[in-house]
């Protein structure tokens, strides 16, 4: 009796809801069918004493919502992270009053949270890491210079399991000061290098991963997080494999300078959809189309925020845009007071008409164009790519192989065919084929 008690506890506490508290500059990661939140904060006054409060319930700190399920906006499948409050190494990770950390998918698998801190706790190792399969915590020594991460940089992690970050602020490398850079750092191989961004030194920008390899840096601001004014009416684009930022101007409706924006990349790989801020126009959605560089406002249906919201996080999961907590100012959380839901859903499958909707449905269709946090959702995704293209190769290896074979034969047929020099036959030995009309006057000839 005590064992099935003791069991049924497990059970509860596993499956357990929680009821997060209001927060703005987390971090929100996809892995599997799990969307991992950690940090974050409500309050102006980020004092040591605040910071305390905050890392008093390590379940506020880091938990996750699970993606696996169908649910409603209104009833949130929040979930503890088993032994999280013995687990989390908040004493070995960045404070909110330093800037907190950013944090990012990585690793072979695409399985595993990297947690970069900022370079004020020296005392800290730079990073840190959570594989979700395991539930293991890890501290990671990465070669090259030393990686910085704050709660205002937003992480993107390509194809190959490099993750990019973009600082605005001062700091200093291995006693070199800096006012900007562009932080590669690969998480499979474990090192990281700093590169030029001196033409996008930002804050509270957005960022997103282009089918493509590239990356597309927009909005946000200067380090006194004010807006920069042409945010979106020029966009700037690194290319990882030559290390060349370029540019491009936009057209169309363009959206009004802001910052603490999220942009996420459409379905179909040729759209990127900005959402949310604090500054310009009630407008919460632009679109940008890739092919032409063109703005516009998407049609939307559907019973969408009240509060324009900025500081939130967003990620693509299955058809669905995911938003995720953010404020309407510096500390308002109007939204909350108003019954909106911590968590936006907007249906992005169809470009003609999105859907802002309250259901969360993970059978539907996956995403045309995954990125490779979505891929991690998917195990068999990766393995599935592999043996095609195995296949693949193998059937034109056949084919061509067969084609050989064919034109040796048919040489081989012709050398028969054509008489060597001194032959016997009596046809000359410069003579080529005869044709299928000479063939026919010989034989009449002979009749």
């Amino acid at each position: 009796m005590r064992f099935f008690e003791a069991a049924l506890m497990v059970i509860i506490k596993v499956n357990a809801q929680l009821s997060p508290s209001y927060r703005k500059l987390h971090s929100a990661v996809l892995v599997e069918k799990k969307l991992y939140i950690f940090g974050g904060f409500g309050e102006l006054n980020l004092s040591p004493e605040n910071e305390t409060n905050y890392n008093k319930n390590p379940d506020d700190r880091f938990f996750y919502l699970d993606v696996s399920t169908s649910f409603d906006t209104s009833n949130l499948p929040w979930r503890p992270i088993p032994d999280n409050v013995n687990n989390l190494p908040l004493g070995s990770l960045a404070s909110i009053v330093t800037g907190g950390v950013a944090a990012g998918i990585g690793g072979v698998k695409n399985e595993t949270i990297f947690f970069f801190n900022n370079e004020k706790d020296n005392t800290t190792s730079p990073v840190h890491s959570y594989n979700s399969p395991n539930n293991v915590w890890n501290t990671q020594s990465f070669s090259g210079v030393r990686p910085i991460g704050r709660n205002q940089m937003r992480v993107v992690t390509d194809y190959s399991g490099k993750t990019y970050l973009l600082t605005g602020f001062d700091f200093t490398v291995q006693g070199v000061k800096r006012s900007d850079g562009l932080f590669v750092c690969d998480t499979i191989n474990l090192n990281c290098a700093i590169k030029d961004a001196s033409v996008f030194s930002r804050l509270g920008y957005g960022v997103t991963l282009l089918p493509n390899g590239n990356l597309v840096y927009m909005g946000g601001g200067d380090r006194t997080y004010i807006p920069v004014s042409n945010g979106f009416d020029l966009i700037f684009l690194y290319d990882p494999i030559k290390d060349r930022w370029d540019s491009k101007i936009t057209t169309g409706n363009i959206p009004p300078k802001d910052v603490g924006i999220t942009t996420v990349l459409g379905l179909n790989g040729d759209k990127i959809i900005l959402f949310g801020g604090f500054n310009g126009d009630n407008n919460n959605l632009y679109v940008l189309d890739t092919t032409s560089f063109e703005w516009y406002v998407p049609k939307v249906r559907g019973k969408g925020p009240v509060f324009k919201r900025g500081e939130h996080c967003a990620n693509v999961i299955g058809k669905y845009m995911v938003v995720t907590f953010g404020s309407n100012g510096v500390v308002s959380s109007k939204y909350k007071d108003s019954g909106e839901s911590d968590v936006l859903l907007l249906d992005i499958s169809n470009d003609s008409e999105y859907v802002w909707t309250n259901s969360f449905d993970p059978t539907l269709p996956a995403t045309k164009s995954a990125s490779p946090e979505q891929l991690s959702s998917n195990p068999k995704t990766n393995t599935s790519v592999i043996v095609g293209c195995v296949v693949g190769v193998i059937l034109l290896i056949g084919i061509i192989s067969i084609v050989a074979f064919l034109i040796i034969k048919r040489r081989k047929n012709v050398k028969k065919a054509i008489p060597t020099p001194g032959g016997t036959d009596g046809i000359p030995s410069n003579a080529g084929i005869p044709s299928e009309q000479e063939l026919s006057s010989r034989r009449k000839n002979v009749i």
